[in-house]
């Protein structure tokens, strides 16, 4: 069939619709090319046409002309991939409220910062694309000035984090094997969900025969994270979360019940749930009580353990 080139308008709707930028490489200020995917140039509906750079075009026709590229392969199916993603990411980066998230990392130490990475992430942590900034193309000053640029030519209600702690320089993608901080999904509906401060739900069950209690943050139609933490060994508390697994060695003072109580205020004062609800007793149908409070065998269990290691 005859060729259909895309109109004016479908030409305009999709370069708006991908940010300007390529839907593979996510460069912008290059020049674009409408791909048919399917190979079908007659079939040139939105769905079927992919924005893509001048090389990764030329890459996914020419693919053997290229000794070195920025992508395994692009094949139909792959090129439909990056469409899809890039545009929904798109979509939600120009929301009033988007649930997409830019996030900075940084290389080196406090005193000397090698690098920078932005990252925009969706909340599950999939990562969408990334920019690296090296000191070889400019000042902090400068890669500030461009990261603004990134988020706000793509949706200017998106949130920017940034992560406090340097990574080690051998993380950085330019000269050691690369790595990238995300943020976790809750911490990221904690700052881009308009409803976290009426809505989001904290919920503590407190065993009360042993020392241990069980932790869940939900939103009314989403759970996001679970918790537990309990004593260990009469030695340690034992923090266990879908994140990270964390053991404490207990101190002499304060208590263990203030130290497990510290723990979990930290936990708290992070997500800043709206509600909080604390429950004890029978673990399927527990009793709301008004004060976090621990029992006394927190206390018992840890003594135990410690007057048998003095035997």
């Amino acid at each position: 069939m005859a060729r259909v080139r895309p109109s004016a308008k479908q030409h305009s709707r999709l370069i708006s619709a991908n940010a300007g930028r390529c839907c593979v490489c996510k460069r912008k200020g290059v020049g674009l090319h409408l791909h048919h995917v399917d190979g079908d140039n007659s079939n040139t509906v939105d769905d079927n046409l992919a924005v893509l750079c001048v090389e990764d075009h030329d890459h996914h026709h020419r693919p053997t002309e290229y000794v070195k590229v920025r992508h395994t392969e692009l094949s139909e199916n792959q090129i439909r991939e990056y469409k899809n993603s890039w545009e929904s990411f798109v979509i939600e980066a120009q929301k009033e409220s988007p649930q997409v998230i830019a996030v900075v990392n940084v290389f080196g130490d406090l005193d000397h910062i090698h690098a920078a990475k932005i990252i925009f992430q969706w909340p599950n942590e999939k990562i969408e694309f990334e920019r690296t900034f090296h000191l070889l193309e400019g000042d902090f000053n400068y890669w500030a000035d461009e990261m603004l640029n990134e988020v706000q030519s793509i949706g200017e209600n998106i949130k920017l984090t940034i992560i406090d702690k340097p990574l080690p320089v051998e993380y950085c993608p330019c000269c050691g094997t690369g790595f990238s901080n995300t943020i976790k999904e809750a911490l990221v509906l904690k700052a881009t969900d308009p409803n976290w401060s009426t809505h989001s739900i904290l919920s503590i069950y407190i065993n009360p025969d042993n020392p241990s209690l069980a932790i869940s943050l939900s939103l009314p139609d989403k759970h996001l994270y679970s918790g537990n933490l309990h004593l260990c060994e009469g030695s340690h508390l034992h923090y266990s979360c879908d994140y990270y697994n964390e053991r404490v060695r207990i101190r002499r003072k304060p208590s263990v019940r203030t130290q497990a109580t510290q723990i979990v205020q930290k936990i708290v004062s992070e997500f800043e749930p709206a509600h909080i609800f604390i429950g004890t007793g029978d673990h399927d149908e527990p009793d709301l009580i008004d004060d976090f409070k621990l029992p006394k065998v927190w206390e018992d269990r840890a003594s135990n353990k410690n007057t048998k290691s003095t035997e």
